[in-house]
């Protein structure tokens, strides 16, 4: 929300300088057309989304970082102003740098994250700025000052930007980010190499090998993550978004990859939950520009990438003092090294990252625009000032307060989950009612609604409350057919109101009808979510309940196949082979349950890992003694 209104604020003042001058001066950008392109391709698929509410918020993003892009066009109209910005950023970059090193050093940080939540987002900040200041360094004129004082100055300002570099590159090696020592090494190829040629790129390379021998924490975290399992699975993820992409060449929608991720879910071997981590992003931009917007995307951004490069190119022909000169290619080599990065991880995902990387091509652009050379911008003269001076005003006005009620949306929906999580439940529905009404289309508030009305129907058999909560579910569902989470809440309910004592009047055939509900909604939520185990067993109760018990052990079965370590599902199958007289079967089934509850008694478990590894072994032992006396 914040950003939005900064972003509604330059609006403004654009506006205002256009109307108060007479004129509006359009940049003519080769890239604008590709702009336009992929922004098309992304409307486009807003409007045949499945879930229009997540792509339309998407949508409004891609359209913030395009307006600020050609803002900054319009409005970097010297070299004065490119310099501003850059110190600017350098300033962010140092603030970065220095809170992360106290992370580290004063509160113990073993990976510290400076303002950002990522340790990856900030080293990949950070590389950007290292780029900056590396350009700015490498062409700095040193010792030609000809009057002493001006040689001492340049002196010191060598000093100065060499130990900005060192303070980055400490809080880049401290945050262990592989990602983020990747963007500085290619952004800081591309400018040594530019300026300094082979033998610069040899002494680079040299120093990278030193950080990769001498004992320091990125060193560390790549032995640690190389003696993890969890480690080499991005490749099965960059498989299984690449196996999306050939499914659905057309794109599956703009910002919904992590509700088609559950269907193409890839098992990590040596885990105790084989399914368990849930990917809300490929871990690479292109894949998943891939996976959202289809191959047309990915081609459309490449073609982008390809006209900044050429602009860059063309900016370095030109007759450029030293300082310029650096300046140009430092911000090319933090574009380098961002757009890299974005190879092997969401770091565009991150607005500060995207924003960074938005300033980056635009100071580029209006360094190209600066020039000798420069293509003159367009001009459109405004007629009729007052008539637009009040479209303007009611333009921004209606934007500034769409943004504002999603904001205050959200607010109310954080308020109503704390609310909830202390059992206030009356404040939390209070405050989850004020979010749906104010954006109405986020599915998210409609199934916070119907978890604070379940809750209320658990504690007080409320009736009305448990057919509000199914009411809200089946909303949620309408708005985002995509999510089996959903469908398995729904599920959930249906199962509770038919087990409840609360609706006293039900017939038999009404219990049956709630189980019957029941089991449509989690076979919905399993083939949304075909290995997520308890689906899965919910079923196997619910048609054991039924009396169907063939498929209720056939559901079980699948769901151990998928996770063998479920071992809530291997202690019902094996109450059913007791149940049944199969003695073999139960012994088999207790006997995996104690070993693999053996196998991971001392290894770190997360609270699904512990809800996996669950079960009554007393209560077993005790009812397979009882078979084996009678036998």
């Amino acid at each position: 929300m914040v950003i939005r209104l900064l972003l509604l604020a330059l609006l403004g003042i654009s506006l205002t300088v256009w109307v108060r001058a007479g004129i509006v001066q359009i940049p003519n950008f080769r890239i604008g057309p590709t702009i336009l392109a992929y922004l098309g391709l992304a409307v486009i698929s807003t409007v045949t989304s499945p879930y229009t509410h997540q792509s339309l918020q998407w949508l409004t993003v891609l359209l913030g970082y395009a307006a600020l892009l050609y803002w900054l066009g319009c409005f970097a109209t010297s070299w004065d102003q490119v310099v501003l910005l850059s110190l600017v950023l350098v300033s962010m970059g140092l603030f970065e740098a220095g809170w992360a090193l106290a992370q580290a050093g004063w509160f113990g940080a073993t990976r510290p994250t400076g303002t950002f939540f990522n340790p990856n987002f900030l080293a990949g900040y950070l590389a950007v700025v290292w780029s900056i200041v590396l350009g700015s360094l490498c062409y700095s004129p040193i010792g030609h000052g000809r009057p002493h004082w001006g040689g001492l100055y340049r002196w010191l300002v060598w000093a100065g930007m060499a130990a900005v570099l060192v303070l980055l590159l400490l809080a880049i090696v401290w945050t262990g980010s592989r990602g983020g020592m990747l963007a500085l090494t290619v952004g800081s190829s591309l400018v040594v190499g530019l300026r300094f040629g082979r033998k610069g790129l040899a002494v680079l390379f040299l120093g990278l090998l030193v950080c990769l021998v001498t004992p320091n924490p990125f060193r560390e975290r790549v032995q640690a993550e190389h003696a993890s399992p969890v480690s080499y699975a991005r490749w099965q993820m960059w498989q299984s978004a690449a196996r999306e992409m050939v499914e659905h060449p057309f794109g599956v929608g703009l910002g919904l990859y992590q509700y088609f991720y559950p269907r193409y879910a890839f098992p990590v071997e040596g885990q105790v939950a084989r399914y368990g981590k849930v990917a809300q992003t490929p871990h690479s931009e292109y894949l998943q520009m891939g996976v959202e917007l289809g191959w047309g995307g990915v081609l459309v951004f490449v073609w982008g990438v390809a006209l900044v490069a050429w602009e860059a190119r063309e900016v370095l022909k030109q007759r450029l003092r030293r300082w310029q000169r650096g300046l140009v290619v430092g911000l090319s080599g933090g574009i380098v090294g961002t757009l890299t990065h974005a190879a092997v991880d969401s770091n565009l995902h991150e607005p500060a990252i995207a924003i960074l990387l938005t300033l980056c091509v635009g100071m580029v652009l209006a360094a190209r625009r600066l020039g000798a050379q420069a293509v003159p911008m367009r001009v459109v003269v405004v007629a009729h000032r007052w008539l637009w001076a009040g479209v303007a005003v009611v333009l921004i006005g209606a934007l500034t307060v769409h943004v504002v009620r999603l904001g205050v949306a959200w607010l109310f929906h954080e308020s109503g989950s704390q609310a909830l999580t202390k059992r206030e439940f009356t404040s939390a529905i209070a405050d989850f009612r004020s979010a749906v009404n104010l954006d109405a289309g986020k599915s998210l508030y409609h199934s916070s609604m119907a978890a604070a009305h379940f809750q209320v129907f658990a504690q007080m058999h409320d009736t009305k409350a448990a057919q509000i909560a199914v009411q809200e579910l089946q909303t949620a569902i309408a708005l985002n057919p995509l999510d089996g989470r959903l469908q398995g809440l729904l599920g959930y309910v249906y199962a509770s109101f038919a087990k409840s004592r609360a609706p006293s009047q039900a017939s038999p055939d009404q219990r049956i009808a709630w189980m019957r509900a029941a089991v449509a909604a989690y076979e919905r939520a399993a083939e949304l979510e075909p290995f997520v185990p308890s689906h899965d067993l919910e079923l196997g109760q619910l048609y054991l309940a039924l009396g169907e018990r063939e498929r209720a052990e056939t559901w079980v079965r699948r769901a151990v196949e998928l996770e063998p370590n479920f071992l809530p599902g291997r202690e019902w199958l094996a109450r059913r082979a007791m149940e049944s007289e199969r003695r073999d079967e139960a012994e088999r089934e207790y006997r995996e349950i104690v070993e693999r509850q053996r196998q991971y008694a001392g290894v770190p478990k997360d609270e699904l890992e512990k809800r996996y590894l669950t079960a009554d072994v007393q209560g077993l032992t005790v009812a397979l003694d009882r078979l084996r006396s009678r036998g």
